[in-house]
């Protein structure tokens, strides 16, 4: 009897160190993966940004493993083939946010992963659907004195490239301009300041959330989403959640950021 009841607890034990050790493959595809210094600033382009974030935020985790921008960019142009492929899925979402399920599902295979996560950051007008580069936009209004209320949309989605299942997709919105909707760099250091601002943005709320909600997909008891009660009709469609930033893990918190408020980066809307 003693033997089973010690058989019992030492099973007991190493149940739960089993489920802690497992660890979900996700290649992050985002759709400006390609374009390296591809803009007048030579800055990273926005989709990148965020993407590079989204791995930092999964590596600390030890949930999702998934393998750095520079790995999957040699990766990609060592096969023109493959590069050719992950091109035309990327060039399909980023304008339309279509996936083409066969296509991805190659590309998972070629890189070992069940599980692709594409990004796309583009910014945008009220009147038109049309979608350009942060940093044309930037370009643009400097040149020109454009005064408008430009508005910065990234989207995710996250897919089981198996079946073939969109596992979780969502949009974040966030106005360009100041309050004067200027959105400009004449300068150099005007110009840096943006750029600053936009990777504080991905760090503090875009990266993190989506990388937060893709780790809510494999380990659904890791956050504790709230459904928000302000649903706008301008933003992705599904189920829209805002996460109670009360339950956020450490990890996921900003600490060099000092009261940080989610107002300053524009309304963040969470899709399931």
């Amino acid at each position: 009897m003693k033997i089973l009841l010690k058989l019992f607890v030492l099973i007991s034990l190493l149940i739960p160190l089993r489920a802690d050790a497992v660890t979900f493959g996700v290649l992050v595809l985002p759709a400006d993966i390609t374009n390296v210094c591809n803009n007048y600033y030579c800055f990273d382009e926005v989709s990148n940004i965020v993407a590079a974030d989204v791995i930092a935020n999964f590596s600390r985790t030890n949930k999702v493993a998934a393998p750095n921008l520079d790995v999957v960019r040699a990766r990609i142009y060592s096969n023109p083939e493959l590069q050719n492929l992950v091109n035309e899925v990327l060039r399909k979402y980023n304008r339309a946010n279509n996936l083409d399920m066969p296509a991805i599902q190659k590309i998972s295979q070629a890189f070992g992963v069940k599980s692709v996560l594409l990004i796309s950051s583009s910014g945008m007008t009220r009147k038109s659907n049309l979608r350009r580069s942060v940093w044309e936009i930037l370009d643009l209004s400097s040149r020109f004195d454009i005064v408008y209320p430009f508005e910065m949309e990234t989207n995710a989605v996250l897919v089981d490239s198996v079946n073939g299942l969109v596992m979780w997709s969502g949009s974040y919105k966030r106005k360009l301009g100041n309050n004067n909707d200027e959105f400009n760099g004449k300068s150099q250091s005007q110009a840096a300041a943006k750029f600053e601002q936009i990777v504080m943005y991905s760090e503090a709320i875009a990266g993190r959330s989506i990388a937060q909600n893709v780790i809510l997909r494999f380990f659904p008891k890791t956050t504790d989403p709230v459904v928000s009660k302000n649903v706008t009709n301008d933003v992705s469609t599904g189920t829209l959640m805002k996460m109670n930033n009360t339950s956020l893990p450490d990890i996921f918190r900003n600490k060099d950021i000092k009261n940080e408020n989610e107002s300053d980066f524009g309304e963040i809307l969470y899709g399931l």
